[in-house]
């Protein structure tokens, strides 16, 4: 990415040109840490069970609780978010409300600790109130730190960035996540360090809070691309009332090469998450402990992330631009084949009977593998839905992507909870279907071909206004022979 990339702005005004600014690498690290934040605040208590119900007196369903807000709370208050991001300077007051809210519900966690004492017989009674209420506020901001993603990346990023950003603002929730899981376990090393891990999130609350109150501009002082351009102009221009959102949604509903894309995004997201979650449970019948399948966790989120940096990279490059298919394709592909290796290492939903031998290597080095591929799809899915729905706000591609995997999880999580071997199963159907769902929606590239088409007028028009300007103040070859 670099600063000095210019670009003609509009047929209309051509003194001017559409440029970015370095301010777009900062607004991206502050949404970077406030979605970091969001996440690791959010899994709190998972990784330092034990210790958790022992301070706190608690038992896992209050755990569990407190984690299950969030897919509670996402349903309804994602068209909030989305109605806040399609508002004037919208995508400035939603990152200013998870800053707040992320800030205050660390703040309400930690006065249970001051007011009283984890000795006092009542210290459970005061606490849970401060302690759900917290999760809450933290629940609300996730879908204020999912829905605006592939927006950020337009309004501030150009032609030739916007994948590599939308990716970096995907990645960073999920990030959140897997420091987590790792670190808060050597940070809470017996019950009374619970407190400890609390302050360090209030810490970090506080950082990502100061950064945002003291400088987060509303938008670039000029667009980076023409489809940036056009995103504010439908802002601006529209009546942002509920009758203009249902328009939007069911002109998406009823595109097809939207539906399929979105079910296969949905799906494969959605699924996997439940998934990943059931580790525990899925190896089980061979004997490996919480640490061991923690780490498996870790591995699979951390190829994840590698894998949605290195194909957004690639889809910004020339030659794979106009390549979402192939690239999403190739990733569930190797998704597909990676999960097929998984699941003959450990019991089947038919059979007890291991058909491959394994160890801890070849399940972490497989599982790894599922979670790269799995992780390279994410961010394409964002940008192929958003290019074909062009000129609707990405955000509204986004939010129905997000809410659909969501209510995917949910629903899976009441039918089969706890049952790894039927959920192993059925990821690995999901997996195929989404293929077959790719290899069967026509992708097209409606943003790009907006941007590009006003980008070659401009470029004509420019060359044509040089050559006139070269012409009179230095003549043309023949008037020059003819004057001689």
């Amino acid at each position: 990415m670099s600063d000095s990339e210019t670009v003609p702005l509009a047929p209309s005004d051509y003194s001017s040109t559409y440029r970015v600014y370095p301010q777009r690498f900062y607004v991206l690290f502050v949404f970077f840490l406030l979605s970091f934040d969001q996440n690791i605040i959010w899994l709190t208590f998972s990784p330092i069970a034990r210790n958790a119900e022992k301070y706190y007196q608690m038992n896992e369903a209050t755990i569990d609780l407190l984690l299950n807000w969030q897919s509670i709370l996402f349903i309804p208050f994602l068209p909030l978010a989305y109605i806040i991001l399609n508002k004037q300077n919208g995508l400035r007051k939603c990152v200013m409300l998870v800053a707040t809210l992320t800030f205050l519900g660390t703040i309400l966690r930690l006065i249970p600790l001051i007011i009283s004492h984890s000795s006092s017989p009542h210290f459970h009674s005061i606490s849970m109130p401060f302690l759900h209420a917290g999760h809450i506020l933290n629940a609300i901001c996730y879908p204020l730190v999912t829905a605006p993603v592939s927006q950020l990346s337009c309004e501030w990023f150009g032609l030739n960035e916007r994948t590599r950003a939308t990716t970096i603002a995907i990645i960073a929730n999920n990030f959140g996540g897997t420091i987590g899981y790792v670190t808060s376990p050597f940070i809470v090393s017996s019950p009374e360090c619970v407190p400890r891990l609390l302050y360090i999130h209030l810490g970090l609350a506080f950082v990502a809070c100061v950064l945002t109150f003291l400088y987060f501009p509303a938008h670039p002082p000029t667009p980076p691309s023409p489809a940036a351009q056009q995103l504010s102009q439908t802002i601006n221009e529209e009546n942002s009332s509920w009758k203009i959102h249902m328009k939007h949604i069911w002109q998406c509903l009823t595109t097809p090469s939207f539906l399929l894309i979105c079910n296969a995004g949905s799906f494969s997201y959605g699924i996997f998450n439940v998934w990943v979650g059931l580790y525990d449970n899925i190896l089980i019948p061979q004997n490996y402990t919480e640490i061991q399948t923690g780490w498996f966790s870790f591995g699979s989120a951390f190829a994840g992330n590698i894998g949605g940096i290195a194909f957004a990279a690639l889809a910004d490059t020339r030659p794979f631009q106009r390549s979402f298919k192939l690239l999403l394709i190739i990733a569930c592909i190797g998704c597909f084949f990676s999960l097929i290796w998984f699941v003959l290492m450990v019991p089947s939903y038919f059979s007890n009977q291991l058909i491959l031998s394994s160890n801890a290597l070849t399940i972490g080095f497989s599982l790894g593998l599922a979670g790269l591929f799995q992780g390279a799809g994410l961010p394409l899915f964002y940008e192929a839905l958003a290019e074909i729905m062009f000129p609707l706000p990405e955000s509204l591609s986004a939010s129905i992507l997000v809410q659909w995997s969501n209510v995917i999880s949910l629903t899976l999580l009441f039918i089969a909870p706890n049952r790894g071997k039927l959920v192993n199963f059925i990821v690995l159907i999901t997996s195929a279907l989404s293929l077959i769902m790719i290899l069967c929606a026509r992708f097209t590239y409606k943003r790009r071909d907006a941007d590009e088409k006003i980008q070659g007028i401009e470029d004509k028009a420019t060359h044509s206004e040089d050559n006139i300007i070269n012409d009179t103040k230095y003549g043309t070859i023949s008037n020059d022979i003819l004057e001689s």
